[in-house]
């Protein structure tokens, strides 16, 4: 069985080589690549090429970002490569778990997407299948959570069947963030069922709130340009995403929100890719 890994990178040699090679620890799950390289500097994109897996590389100009990277990657796919049963999101700095892709493969399904949630080094979860508990707040679920089906997921490892996968598409709205959660809405909202795998199925630790603009630590105006820097939660990417799944009076309303926290220096925490 082939499955066909999708995922963007940039500047992370080692971590990238690590996950690959920690898929090809699987018998009867074979992985193909299609990388994004968003305009590495370190080799990247030569070591790649010196795998032995089948790799296919995207070069990117470094203004992609991680989701304008996965749309980049996904569109290419659909046209080069819409042949494959099943496709997979994935994030390369994962250490995935030997034979784990063995033990699933009999859990995949056509009309069902499965995410494999990731631990962090000491066991804790740190990416899976979310579900939307009251308005826009949301509960992360790991392995355990096997009778629930999810309104979105962390795409650090989500299986998507082809069908799903030739329908749904990535929106290129978003700089950085937020698009796996919006792309997975796309999908529960047609009616599509997103389980978790009943094992976590490789080590990634949570990115850290260190020097983020969630770090409450940080000067009030400090933290108000790391929100509106690429890789935090710009204005616009977070109207976009509240109004297009949640309608424009939440949009308004809590787009706000986030400047009123920091400038009370109360509590702020919101997640994305």
């Amino acid at each position: 069985m082939k499955i066909l890994a999708i995922f963007t990178c940039h500047n992370r040699r080692e971590l990238t080589k690590r996950g690959i090679e920690t898929l090809a620890l699987n018998k009867e799950v074979q992985f193909d690549f299609v990388v994004v390289d968003d305009g590495s500097t370190d080799g990247t994109v030569e070591m790649l090429k010196s795998l032995p897996a089948q790799i296919d590389v995207v070069e990117g100009d470094g203004n992609l970002f991680w989701n304008r990277g996965m749309y980049k990657g996904i569109e290419y796919v659909k046209e080069k490569y819409p042949d494959y049963e099943y496709y997979m999101l994935m994030n390369d700095d994962t250490k995935f778990f030997e034979g784990i892709f063995d033990e699933m493969k009999p859990q995949l399904k056509k009309d069902t997407v499965l995410v494999g949630a990731i631990c962090g080094d000491k066991g804790e979860l740190s990416y899976g299948g979310i579900k939307y508990v009251k308005g826009i707040r949301y509960k992360k679920y790991g392995p355990e959570a096997q009778d629930i089906s999810f309104d979105t997921f962390n795409a650090n490892c989500a299986i998507i069947p082809h069908d799903i996968f030739m329908q749904v598409g990535i929106d290129p709205f978003y700089q950085h963030s937020i698009g796996d959660f919006d792309y997975g809405l796309q999908i529960s909202k047609k009616g599509y069922d997103i389980r978790v795998y009943s094992k976590y199925v490789g080590e990634c630790n949570d990115n850290t709130l260190q020097r983020t603009w969630q770090d409450e630590t940080l000067p009030k105006l400090e933290r108000i340009k790391l929100k509106e820097s690429r890789k935090g939660l710009p204005f616009a990417d977070w109207f976009h995403f509240l109004r297009k799944n949640f309608g424009l009076g939440t949009a308004i309303v809590r787009s706000i929100t986030p400047y009123i926290r920091i400038l009370l220096g109360t509590k702020t925490r919101y997640s994305g890719s």
